[in-house]
């Protein structure tokens, strides 16, 4: 029996990690390692949230700044045609359309959608069109994929900016369109093509054109400033002629 009885207790000395003294000391060192972690952790969070903020402010600080009224007119041009004008959207930002009109409101009521961070990024967002690198859609419309087929040719998305006038400046197919910083009284169209003919993607079409006409700014004109005539110099009377009296001679006479 006494063996028995000391086995048991030494079972349960070793399922108890080696008695009283053993159980009731803390791990401190254990909780000190997680608390540095959770607290570095937590300030490293902290930073990176301010440095990504302080980003975006800087970012917003140049035109157009919050309260800034810009416009520039837009389309969507698939496989040869141009699809109807996104007439829905909202408009978290101030940078949004409607009505049809092909135009791109850029009015940032925020710095998130102001000076560079107004870009072809933050309208699709706002009209909920799916737009990236490799893919493109127009609300309700058909999802375009990098290397799908336009005329059995593999298509791709391009952009490409013209100037009012509509002449090209340029067509950008090596960087995300998202990132694509939105111009005053400029055009652009988005457009899904093949790599064959990304050289002559069309401008927006003329109601577009016509439509951003009407949202120019008015031409300062200035006033022309006329200089009133110098009244004329009354002229001055003549002189008049002094006669001098003829000389009279007086002969005197000798006595």
């Amino acid at each position: 029996m006494g063996k028995a009885s000391s086995s048991k207790k030494v079972a349960r000395a070793a399922g108890t990690g080696g008695g009283r003294t053993h159980r009731g000391r803390t791990p401190w060192t254990y909780f000190s390692v997680i608390a540095v972690v959770v607290i570095l952790g937590v300030v490293g969070t902290i930073a990176s949230r301010d440095r990504r903020l302080s980003a975006i402010n800087n970012a917003g600080s140049i035109a157009p700044t919050v309260g800034t009224v810009w416009n520039e007119g837009y389309a969507v041009y698939e496989c040869g045609k141009f699809v109807p004008a996104i007439t829905h959207a909202k408009d978290p930002y101030g940078i949004t359309t409607g009505n049809g009109d092909g135009i791109i409101h850029i009015h940032p009521t925020v710095k998130s959608a102001a000076g560079k961070n107004a870009t072809l990024g933050k309208f699709a967002s706002a009209v909920g069109m799916k737009l990236n690198a490799a893919e493109l859609q127009v609300p309700g419309g058909k999802l375009y994929h990098d290397e799908d087929s336009c005329g059995g040719k593999a298509s791709h998305v391009y952009v490409t900016q013209f100037n009012f006038a509509g002449a090209t400046t340029g067509t950008l197919a090596t960087i995300d369109p998202r990132n694509i910083l939105l111009v005053d009284q400029s055009l652009l169209t988005i457009a899904f093509v093949p790599a064959s003919d990304k050289n002559s993607i069309p401008p927006p079409p003329a109601y577009v054109q016509t439509n951003l006409t009407k949202l120019a700014p008015a031409a300062k004109t200035t006033p022309s400033t006329t200089t009133p005539a110098t009244p004329a110099t009354p002229a001055t009377p003549a002189t008049p002629a002094t006669t001098v009296p003829p000389t009279t001679s007086t002969t005197v006479k000798k006595k």
